[in-house]
């Protein structure tokens, strides 16, 4: 039996965004493994301003890019300017989607709200008749414009998209709180997943029952602000005085590392590794993994509330402690609260409480009570089998729904 036969009512779905789709990092890895086992046939990818790898693509999966935007020019020094004509011309883009479809009929259109194609996606929906089903990862009206009348525009075109669609997915429930609030329409909390074939671990990483004088804290995902690195430079301070290291894993050099102000005795580059490659990596090298969130007030805070750090789906997989660095209202503390003792906290910006932290992370025992917490964590909230449990099911019910309608 096929993939299509065991989930027939799957609608033929249309993934048009801005994130591609591709088992790199960030938002394009979580597209990409709730995507993995999704019939391949009843599967188009259509890409706007990020275009993907081909060697990072859904295998057998059909990708089309149409006329959408130009990345060049998103990260040019007109790039407010284009980011304000791509917010102007968004609908009037829906004409490149049926062009970029060559045949394949969609019943269902799926997006990430990032970036400006999400907004084509859903007056495309619309005027299709379709379902639309809407990732947001991110407040994506911060992240794109500062306060004013741009923001003002694509806040409202988020709102009516949010409150059109037939799924909204959430990535935390602290999101889908604010947003229920906000928008007075109810959404689906999918946390980010780890890979259909991402490694397994039961225990916690042998390494851990040992003493650990220098202690080795990795650091593994990208950089979105100062904020973030102003955190690691902290630690990487403090590391160097116990003679530790802080490994960076991601999309860095030694050189653009130097831009983030982490060209730092204590900080080793490590590069960009695959998921199942790191996890490895990060089990035979690190003592404790850090997950740094904002303090910066101002636009970033709004995001810091509701966004998930999405590592923290491959962190949990290793089986090594966490270190959360972040203010108290941020989802990453407030998920550790939930769950404590899943992580070593904390919440002040003081390099006081940072080494005080790092005093009880020398100790072997806390150091494996925390890695246990966070195995089983981890398995409950973002195995990949629990994120297409209810993807699948949303896309199921909806089609079911839509199929009663039109009766």
């Amino acid at each position: 039996m096929s993939r299509s036969d065991a989930l027939p009512s799957l609608p033929n779905l249309l993934y048009l965004g801005d994130v591609p789709v591709e088992s790199s990092y960030h938002g394009s890895a979580l597209i990409y493994r709730l995507l993995q086992n999704y019939p391949k046939e009843k599967l188009r990818c259509v890409e706007a301003i990020y275009r993907s790898k081909p060697e990072r693509r859904l295998p057998e999966v059909i990708y089309e890019t149409g006329s959408f935007g130009s990345r060049r020019l998103l990260h040019s020094r007109l790039g407010m300017n284009y980011r304000t004509w791509l917010l102007a011309t968004a609908c009037a883009r829906v004409g490149f989607v049926g062009r970029a479809l060559r045949g394949f009929i969609p019943q269902a259109v799926l997006t990430v709200a990032h970036g400006f194609s999400w907004m084509t996606a859903s007056v495309f929906a619309r005027r299709q008749r379709l379902s639309l089903h809407l990732i947001v990862h991110d407040d994506c009206c911060t992240l794109a414009f500062p306060p004013g009348a741009s923001q003002r525009r694509m806040h409202a075109r988020f709102v009516d998209a949010y409150r059109f669609a037939a799924a909204r997915f959430c990535v935390s429930p602290y999101m889908e709180e604010e947003y229920r609030r906000r928008y007075g329409a109810e959404g689906i909390v999918l946390y980010p997943s780890r890979a259909a074939d991402g490694a397994k671990f039961s225990q916690p990483a042998e390494r851990l029952s040992r003493p650990a004088p220098n202690l080795t804290i990795a650091f593994a995902g990208t950089m979105e602000s100062d904020g973030y690195a102003q955190i690691l430079q902290k630690v990487a301070h403090c590391l160097q005085t116990r003679n530790g290291k802080l490994v960076v894993y991601g999309p860095y050099t030694p050189k653009t590392l130097g831009n983030w102000g982490l060209d730092l005795p204590a900080v080793r580059c490590e590069g960009l590794v695959p998921s199942n490659e790191l996890i490895d990596r990060l089990r035979n090298q690190a003592d404790a993994l850090i997950v740094p969130m904002s303090f910066e007030v101002g636009g970033e805070e709004t995001n810091m509330r509701f966004s998930f750090p999405s590592k923290l789906t491959d962190y949990t997989a290793t089986g090594l402690p966490l270190l959360i660095c972040g203010p108290e209202y941020c989802s990453a503390v407030r998920w550790a609260q939930q769950y404590q003792p899943v992580a070593e906290v904390v919440t002040s910006e003081s390099s006081d409480a940072l080494a005080r932290a790092l005093d009880h992370l020398a100790s072997p025992e806390h150091r494996k009570m925390l890695a246990n917490r966070a195995l089983e964590v981890g398995e409950k909230l973002f195995s990949h089998a629990s994120a297409e449990r209810v993807f699948f099911a949303a896309l199921q019910t909806v089609c079911a729904e839509s199929a009663v309608a039109r009766k």
